[in-house]
Formats: structure tokens, C-alpha cells, sequence
């Protein structure tokens, strides 16, 4: 599969994916600081948690309003959405007016719209790959996303506190040219089945009892719950960098000289969580394509398991140690085993979700972001009461358990896959 036969609706996707990162990560990680300032500490994290949950809501009705209309219609809805909002936004921090509140309101309805729009981006990008295509294309996603995060992270360093009023004229303009993409060169990619006709006294509450119903029966797959549970525990491991560790690294690692390869500098917790941060997103940048090249031949199955396994141990290593040439070599081989499970779990949901309600899946599939992010929570609440070398366990115990579960996942996956391919082998005589 080389890059040119992708289908033009990925390109497109991919282009716009980039963008759409640049926006937000020139605006996310400084919502917290810009809140603060304006309403205070308190107010700030009811609004970033109502933000959050609308994301979630969004995600949720965005899957299920998807596989029932097709994926084009609520992307051009969900964007329109975001880019009339980040207009208020604009207008609410602009010269003459300063409306943090109705700032936050229209936050929250942008939230609520991105959190639409996912699932059907998603379920798009399955509809129009096989399990050959989706490896590369997910490994492409993956790269451009952390390039995004990197220059998208520097612009809103210098542009949010001093020039918020042109950033958000800017990050409109971005939106605009997004919405005009979908509409006039994305291709709907899935048509659903026409559903009975109800009467129009009934159809609110058919869809939302449907909805429920839809997710229930998702829920009760047990193969994709293993999928979830498994990727809520890995990606704890990631997640904890922001929360426990850090925690630890800024309180354990006391400024000082150090060197690395013939390079001295000053280096502090903080600042190694920073520098950390940064070799991991660079190596990111240089590396997805060489390891998706060098491992192309390799088994799947044994390249998911073994990359799960390397970032589980290197990660639980941030926990305990203190050195800083330890925690470098870390992360480098962490990132490696990062790069090797990356692509392929991701791909394998777009066999583990069916035609009918990949979006649906899409949106659940939105929660382990979430679950990992409570579970490195609490993370930090056990971390006070136990050693970081015991931390350094706990991480291990729950990286090698999600990985367990990948393994049962690939071992039953592969197998039904396997069986539906030898079906569709024509029998000669």
C-alpha cells in the first residue's frame, strides 16, 4: 500500500487533521491559565469539567446520529458548529468586548460540536481502508498528530496571552477553509439503510431510546470492552506523565548540572518533564515511518504485544528513578515500543467494530482518553501513601495487564479474521 493510492477523502482528512491540531493545541493546554486569570480558580475547573463532559455528549450523539445519516452531513453540521463558535469567541476576546463567561458557554458548545464530529471523521477513515490500508494511514494520523501538538503548542505560547483576539480570527479562518473541504470535496463514504418511517410524534423519543439501546448493545461486546479496558490501562502509563510522575519528578529531582552526549545543562523535575515531553514528540516526528518500515514484515500480533510490553516497563521506569541519562534512555525505548503498537491497535478497531456502527464504536472508543485520564487521577491520591518504587509495580502490573488483554484480543481477532478470509477463497476444481 503506498501513500498515492490512498483514497482522496484520507488525504484530504489527514490535511485538515493537522490543522485541526495546530487549533487545538494553540488554545487547549491554556484554557486553564486563561480562566484563572479572568473568573478564578474555582469556577475554572467547573468550566473545564462541564467542557469536558460536553465533549463526551457530543461524541456519544455525534456516533449515533452518524450511522443513522451517513458520515458527511454531521461532519458539515459539527463544523459549522466549531466555526461559528470559535467567531463568538473571537468577538467575546476581541478590542471591545471582554466576556469571559459567554467565552466559556461558546467553549463549551465548540466541545460539544469537535466531540460530534470525531466518531464520523473516524468511522470514515475505516470505511474507506482494509486491514492493509488502515496501518499506514493510522501511522500518518499518528505522526501528523504530534507534529501538530509540537508547532500548535509553540504558536499558542507566543500568541494566546498577547494576540488572543488574532488567534482566534486565525484559528476561524482554519475552520472555515475545513468546512469548505467537506463540503465540496469529501465524498460520503456510508449510506445507510432506510429506517421504518415513524411518526413525527414519536421520532424524539424513538431516537433517544434507540441511542441507549445502540450503545447498550455495544457495551455487551465483549471482545471490544476488552479493547477499551486494555487501552484505559496502557494509556494510564502515558497519562500519568502529566499527573503522578511529574508530580514526583518536581518534587524528587532538585535542580543540578547534567550532561548528555557531551551536552551540559541545567535540569530540574520540571524542566526534565519538559525535556522528556520533547524527545518523545521528536522522536515521534522522525520515527514513525522507520519503524512502520523496518517491522512491515514482522507478525502484528507479536509487533502489538512486544511494543505494549517495552512501554509498559520503560514508562513504569519514570516512576521511581531519578537519574537523568535513566529516564532519557526511557523514554527513547519506550517510544519505540510506542511506534510499534500505536498503528496496529489502532487499526484493529476497524475490525472490531461492523459496517452498521463503526461511528457508534468510534464514539465509545472516545473513553478510554477519558477513563485513562480519572484512573492517573487517582494515581496521584495512591501515590501519597505508597514508596515510588512500589508506584514503579503498580504502573508495570497495570501496563503488563493491558497488554494480557491485547493478547487475548489479537489471539480471537486474528483467528475469526483468518476464518473469513478462507471463506471468501473461491474453490476450484
Amino acid at each position: 500500500m503506498k501513500l498515492r493510492d490512498i483514497h482522496p477523502n484520507i488525504k484530504l482528512r489527514l490535511a485538515m487533521q493537522f490543522l485541526g491540531g495546530l487549533i487545538s493545541m494553540a488554545v487547549i493546554p491554556f484554557l486553564a491559565i486563561y480562566f484563572t486569570q479572568k473568573i478564578g480558580a474555582t469556577k475554572t475547573g467547573i468550566i473545564l469539567i462541564l467542557i469536558v463532559i460536553s465533549g463526551v455528549i457530543g461524541g456519544f450523539i455525534g456516533g449515533h446520529i452518524s450511522d443513522k445519516i451517513g458520515r458527511k452531513k454531521i461532519m458539515i453540521y459539527a463544523e459549522l458548529g466549531i466555526l461559528l463558535s470559535y467567531l463568538f469567541i473571537a468577538l467575546c476576546n476581541s478590542p471591545w468586548f471582554n466576556l469571559p463567561y459567554i467565552s466559556a458557554a461558546f467553549f463549551i458548545i465548540n466541545m460539544f460540536c469537535g466531540g460530534m464530529f470525531q466518531p464520523a471523521a473516524q468511522a470514515m477513515i475505516i470505511d474507506v481502508t482494509n486491514s492493509e490500508s488502515r496501518k499506514l494511514v493510522f501511522t500518518i494520523s499518528y505522526w501528523l498528530g504530534n507534529l501538530s501538538t509540537a508547532i500548535g503548542g509553540i504558536i499558542g505560547a507566543f500568541l494566546f496571552k498577547n494576540y488572543l483576539f488574532e488567534l482566534f480570527i486565525g484559528i476561524s479562518l482554519i475552520s472555515l477553509l475545513s468546512v469548505f473541504m467537506t463540503i465540496f470535496f469529501i465524498t460520503e463514504t456510508y449510506l445507510p439503510e432506510p429506517s421504518p418511517k415513524t411518526s413525527s410524534t414519536h421520532k424524539k423519543e424513538f431516537s433517544l431510546v434507540e441511542m441507549f439501546q445502540t450503545y447498550s448493545t455495544v457495551f455487551k461486546d465483549k471482545l471490544f470492552m476488552f479493547y477499551i479496558l486494555g487501552a484505559i490501562l496502557i494509556f494510564t502509563l502515558e497519562q500519568s506523565l502529566s499527573n503522578y510522575i511529574g508530580i514526583r519528578l518536581e518534587k524528587d529531582i532538585p535542580q543540578q548540572s547534567a550532561s548528555l552526549f557531551g551536552i551540559d545543562f541545567i535540569v530540574d523535575g520540571t524542566k526534565m518533564l519538559g525535556f522528556l515531553r520533547t524527545e518523545n514528540t521528536i522522536l515521534v516526528v522522525l520515527l514513525s515511518t522507520v519503524v512502520l518500515f523496518l517491522l512491515k514484515k514482522c507478525s502484528e500480533r507479536l509487533t502489538l504485544v512486544t511494543g505494549m510490553l517495552i512501554f509498559s516497563i520503560c514508562f513504569s521506569v519514570f516512576a521511581s528513578s531519578n537519574s537523568v541519562l535513566v529516564l532519557f534512555i526511557a523514554m527513547f525505548i519506550g517510544t519505540i515500543g510506542e511506534l510499534m503498537f500505536i498503528p496496529i491497535k489502532q487499526a484493529m478497531i476497524g475490525e472490531l467494530a461492523p459496517s452498521n456502527a463503526r461511528s457508534t464504536y468510534m464514539a465509545f472508543n472516545s473513553l478510554t482518553t477519558y477513563g485513562a485520564m480519572i484512573v492517573a487521577s487517582l494515581l496521584i491520591i495512591i501515590g501519597e501513601w505508597i514508596r515510588p518504587i512500589y508506584m514503579s509495580g503498580l504502573l508495570l502490573i497495570l501496563g503488563l495487564t493491558g497488554t494480557f488483554l491485547y493478547y487475548i484480543i489479537t489471539k480471537t481477532l486474528y483467528a475469526k479474521v483468518s476464518e473469513r478470509n478462507e471463506r471468501k477463497v473461491p474453490v476450484s476444481f
